[in-house]
């Protein structure tokens, strides 16, 4: 089996934890659907806000899941866009664990990012008298983590190589233990 069908093999199993991680999700989010009467009108665009994003993240993983299961075949060409194997077995076994990688960061960091943009909506929307700054601050660093974490993602499954290198690297320095036992 060449790289690209061990990559295409785990991406179906991430395809089964997105279905099962989206089903739990959209379960989770029954609630979400039955609105509290009375609200003003800053605190309905709150709830809204975070309705809209805990029933979207569900979708989203279940549409994943589907697509990994069933095709993925853009994502397969953005991970190998060449069908060329290069390097040795280790490379190869090594360089498909980061892609793999690459799209686990993404099917988490994907979802946090998106409850982020619902926190700015709601503090964004809040009433004045709200003070938010916790709130505000913890956003901000959530957003720049997320955001990172996406780019990441994109970056080892498109790539990776700097980190390929770098381990490869790491492996080939270390000495071999039988060889010293030998000695």
């Amino acid at each position: 089996m060449k790289a690209r069908d061990y990559f295409i093999l785990g991406s179906k199993l991430f395809g089964i934890w997105c279905l099962f991680h989206g089903i739990v999700g959209l379960i989770a989010a029954i609630p979400t659907f039955i609105f509290p009467g009375n609200l003003q009108p800053e605190m309905h665009r709150i709830f809204l806000a975070a309705a809209i994003v805990a029933r979207i993240i569900p979708i989203l993983f279940i549409v994943a899941g589907i697509y990994l299961l069933r095709g993925g075949s853009q994502l397969y060409r953005f991970a190998y866009p060449n069908e060329a194997e290069g390097g040795d077995n280790l490379e190869w076994k090594f360089t498909v664990f980061v892609k793999m990688l690459g799209i686990y960061l993404l099917v988490i960091y994907i979802p946090d990012l998106l409850k982020t943009v619902s926190a700015y909506i709601v503090y964004v929307n809040a009433p004045p008298y709200f003070d938010l700054f916790r709130e505000r601050q913890f956003t901000y660093l959530n957003a720049a983590s997320s955001i990172g974490g996406v780019l990441l993602g994109m970056y080892l499954l498109r790539s990776g190589r700097w980190f390929i290198r770098m381990g490869l690297k790491a492996i080939q320095t270390k000495p071999n233990h039988n060889e010293q036992d030998m000695t």
